[in-house]
């Protein structure tokens, strides 16, 4: 198993349970300035660190809602599934791991 940690955009498939929170945020921030993936100019590294979003998306006790502000937009995330941009609903889906005995930082 590789542990190692990659900075593209596009995992494989082994790390998209991991990082697909991530990946839908990006999704929904390109669908808001209506542009492709491979169109959208700025990265989440250059306004949060990434891996806050997959600590959230792993913690497993109490409800949590999480804002940030990243190019034009505002995104906020909720402990039930929810992503916002700009206050508008985009997914109620996300992919939240509800158990996590072992830290997602180790």
């Amino acid at each position: 198993m590789d542990n190692s940690r990659s900075r593209s955009r596009w995992d494989p498939p082994s790390r998209r349970t991991e990082d697909e929170i991530i990946v839908d945020v990006v999704q929904a921030l390109a669908t808001a300035d209506r542009l492709d993936l491979d169109e959208v100019e700025y990265t989440l590294y250059e306004y949060i660190n990434p891996a806050v979003l997959t600590e959230l998306a792993a913690h497993d006790g109490g409800s949590w809602k999480f804002t940030f502000e990243i190019a034009d937009h505002e995104v906020t995330l909720t402990s039930d599934g929810r992503l916002f941009v700009d206050g508008v609903l985009c997914r109620d889906d996300l992919a939240l791991q509800r158990s996590s005995s072992t830290p997602a930082y180790g």
